[in-house]
């Protein structure tokens, strides 16, 4: 029996002390998910759609012409940057060049000139004046700021904008026209917004829209064949001139492969 209760009581003293061990030891909370972290370089492809608007102004009255045009088009690029982030805000700069194709040729209601007349009454046919808008690629450099929600950034933009734009005004035929055409980068500006989410620690997706607005340009009407080529002379300035200008609003989604973790 003593030997029963000495047993019984080492038991308790034994469980007690163990208990009172647990107990001493520190609690383990459970790992936390890390906060996404938005610094690094990135590189990545966008494609989308939107529309280019381009204006042909006579801007001499020489034909009284004014043309305007709206084309829809589609487009793919490359890009690439570099984001900075404290706190909760992102800074970060990112360029991009992009392949697209508009092309869209319009008549032109105008006077009908003595030489134009003269082609007509041969041809039995009108006189031909057409104007043309043709932009085939065009790149950005942006800077970006916006606000970071963990693994959503939401973010404005702008920056420099660059189109490679042909233009050209043809009144007559071939044999005897005057022509006015440029074929050139233009320089204008570029804004917008988007938002962007991280699939991954690399991966992210964004969706953005973009306006961008390129300056004005002029062109001078020449003549082309005939016995009078040269510049084209007009009642209100010496010489005739075309005015273009363009813009083009963009919407479009893009992958990002960002370096590092």
């Amino acid at each position: 029996m003593k030997n029963f209760l000495t047993a019984t009581l080492l038991v308790a003293v034994t469980t007690v002390a163990a208990n009172a061990a647990d107990m001493s030891m520190p609690y383990k909370a459970a790992p936390m998910q890390s906060v996404y972290n938005w610094t690094g370089f990135y590189i990545g492809g966008n494609a989308g759609g939107g529309f280019a608007d381009s204006e042909h102004l006579d801007a001499d009255d020489f034909v009284a012409s004014d043309t305007k045009f709206q084309e829809a088009f589609g487009t793919v690029g490359v890009g690439a940057g570099y984001n900075y982030q404290f706190g909760n805000t992102v800074l970060g700069i990112e360029g991009d060049y992009n392949w697209t194709n508009v092309d869209k040729t319009k008549d032109i209601a105008s006077p009908v000139r003595f030489e134009d007349a003269l082609i007509a009454a041969a041809a039995v046919l009108p006189p031909t004046n057409t104007t043309r808008f043709q932009m085939n690629e065009f790149a950005t450099i942006r800077a970006r700021a916006g606000l970071a929600l963990d693994r959503t950034l939401v973010y404005a933009t702008a920056g420099l904008a660059f189109g490679h734009i042909k233009n050209t005004t043809q009144l007559g035929a071939n044999g005897f026209s005057d022509l006015a055409s440029e074929d050139k980068w233009k320089t204008g500006l570029a804004v917008g917004g988007g938002v962007e989410f991280a699939l991954t620690q690399n991966w992210t997706l964004k969706g953005e829209y973009l306006l961008m607005q390129f300056q004005n340009s002029d062109a001078i009407f020449n003549q082309v064949g005939g016995s009078n080529s040269g510049l084209t002379s007009c009642s209100n300035a010496q010489p005739c001139r075309m005015n273009y200008s363009e813009s083009v609003q963009l919407a479009r989604v893009g992958l990002n492969y960002k370096f590092g973790n």
